[in-house]
């Protein structure tokens, strides 16, 4: 559910992003994670390079940098240790779902687990996640101990969206306990790690991470919906390529809990053993015209408002306006 393939930088750090300090710490991650992923296999090194040269949104990095504008100070190669940690963690999420996912690109580019298999897409992936630990151990015993939690959730959160592949009576709460452990728990990370680090006072750094994982929440449930209204040349898929694979996002589940013959039909088409393009693109006209696009995007925009609720109560300035612009802009994206 987390990150479904797309255009590398569909979250534009620009657009959003004005703190200046957060934006300098932003330049400095590449090379840490670069350094972080280096292997004297030369195999282990290229596939787990794959995912973290090929960029991606750094969304998660961001807002850790912008939290710690909200404390006394931490050193700088500390926020970047730990940015870099939670962001190889997500990217070990990805190496995973993909193979889970059988997903054939990501980010507009072939996965692992097509180039070179499943194996070493894995094992890419626990490569990953040792190396976050690492870090993680190097700069902060609390951080790695809420990062702990973070990842108990999002396998968690992995589990139970495997168990519901396929499932047309998936209900609409366990979607959200999904979403909230495997997106909405990083996003919450970055937030505290960044705030806790720097020294900002408890309430601030709990605000935050109350900031983040309502911000999570609106993340994916925009996410879900690009995935069906989105042109193929801004995902790197065609649209509605989840639903082949049997992974409901928000818009579906919203159509298919809902009475009348567009959900009689949608159900129809994903009882099908496959879907082919015609089918596909049927299917999300049968969630549009349902109300499923509509639905999921106002639950979006619910996630995103209170995002930038629990921002009242923190200190004016650069770092209070970029979250709240990013919170606006997640679900307001073309892809």
């Amino acid at each position: 559910m987390a990150d479904r393939p797309g255009v590398s930088g569909s979250i534009e750090i620009g657009r959003w992003l004005t703190h200046e300090p957060a934006a300098d710490l932003l330049t400095g991650l590449d090379a840490v994670l670069d350094d972080a992923v280096r292997s004297h296999d030369p195999h282990l090194a290229r596939a787990a390079a794959h995912l973290v040269g090929g960029g991606g949104k750094r969304v998660r990095p961001a807002l850790l940098f912008l939290a710690a504008a909200f404390g006394p100070g931490a050193a700088r190669e500390d926020l970047l240790r730990v940015a870099a940690a939670v962001e190889l963690l997500h990217v070990a999420s990805l190496y995973h779902d993909d193979v889970m996912d059988r997903a054939e690109t990501r980010r507009g580019a072939p996965t692992v687990n097509v180039l070179r298999g499943d194996a070493e897409a894995v094992t890419a992936g626990t490569f990953a996640f040792a190396r976050a630990i690492r870090l993680l151990t190097e700069v902060d015993e609390v951080v790695t101990a809420w990062a702990g939690r973070s990842m108990l959730a999002l396998a968690l959160g992995q589990m139970q969206e495997a168990e519901n592949t396929y499932n047309l009576d998936h209900r609409l709460d366990s979607y959200a306990e999904i979403a909230a452990r495997k997106t909405a728990a990083l996003f919450e990370l970055s937030c505290r790690a960044g705030a806790h680090l720097a020294g900002a006072p408890p309430q601030d750094v709990d605000a935050l991470g109350h900031y983040g994982r309502a911000l999570g929440l609106a993340f994916q449930a925009a996410d879900d919906t690009l995935d069906v209204i989105a042109p193929q040349s801004a995902l790197g898929k065609r649209p509605g390529t989840d639903l082949r694979e049997g992974v409901y996002g928000l818009p579906v589940l919203i159509s298919l809990h809902q009475s009348g013959p567009d959900s009689d039909r949608l159900r129809e088409l994903l009882r099908r053993d496959d879907l082919g393009p015609a089918e596909q693109e049927e299917a999300c006209a049968r969630i549009a015209a349902s109300g499923g696009i509509s639905g999921a995007s106002a639950i979006a925009h619910d996630y995103a408002h209170q995002a930038v609720t629990h921002l009242a109560g923190l200190p004016a300035g650069d770092p209070k306006d970029s979250l709240a612009r990013l919170a606006r802009y997640v679900v307001m994206r073309p892809y």
